[in-house]
């Protein structure tokens, strides 16, 4: 990634503009991040039930602890690996910054990557809800 893309990155993230798609940048570039794979199943992207109580999923806990800090990022990690109609499953994420019942915390930015966006399709929804960097 360029300087002035990443430089513009930056602006981005700090004025909280949402939801973010970068291409060709390791996750490991950003801290205080909760990597979520493209390639994560459905079930554990939603929330579950335990006995009565529906609970948020493992990797939203970890989010919401990250984000008492400071501001944390929601990384969706190479979104383009998967079939176009799979990457729908982070719609609900990247539309309404919610997943099932839980909203994201309020300094929580959602950030995706990409590898290679030329050979490899992004669903023209997903495509739509993102500012490209």
């Amino acid at each position: 990634m360029t300087e002035e893309r990443m430089d513009l990155l930056e602006k981005y993230l700090r004025s909280g503009f949402n939801p973010i798609l970068v291409e060709d940048i390791p996750v490991d570039s950003f801290h205080n991040s909760v990597v979520l794979p493209a390639t994560l199943d459905p079930l554990e992207l939603n929330g579950h039930y335990e006995d009565r109580n529906f609970c948020p999923p493992h990797w939203y806990q970890e989010l919401v602890e990250k984000s008492k800090k400071e501001a944390v990022i929601l990384l969706i990690e190479n979104i383009n690996e998967v079939d176009p109609f799979e990457q729908n499953k982070f719609i609900e994420l990247l539309k309404y910054k919610k997943i099932s019942t839980f909203s994201l915390p309020m300094n929580c930015l959602v950030l995706v990557t990409c590898k290679n966006l030329e050979e490899r399709k992004l669903s023209e929804e997903v495509f739509s809800l993102l500012a490209k960097i």
